[in-house]
């Protein structure tokens, strides 16, 4: 995948989360919006840092009850 803004990569975020609810698949969704989160550049350290937190936590493979509450929270946390 290629390097996009900060601004882009949560637009695209967004976008994903909020086809999450119509998602065949809520986890790939989900990691589709961290991947589109990892290639923003421009983030700031501790926002990189939120965004790689919670890669890891999502190779943990978490509830599915427990992803969009904490993709929003994220999200949230980035703006």
């Amino acid at each position: 995948m290629f390097k996009t803004t900060r601004a882009e990569a949560l637009v695209t975020a967004r976008r994903l989360l909020r086809g999450y609810a119509s998602a065949p698949d809520p986890r790939r969704q989900v990691q589709q919006l961290y991947s589109a989160l990892v290639h923003g550049q421009g983030w700031a350290p501790s926002h990189e840092a939120q965004i790689l937190e919670f890669g890891a936590w999502l190779q943990g493979h978490p509830n599915l009850g427990e992803l969009k509450p904490r993709c929003e929270g994220l999200l949230n946390k980035l703006t």
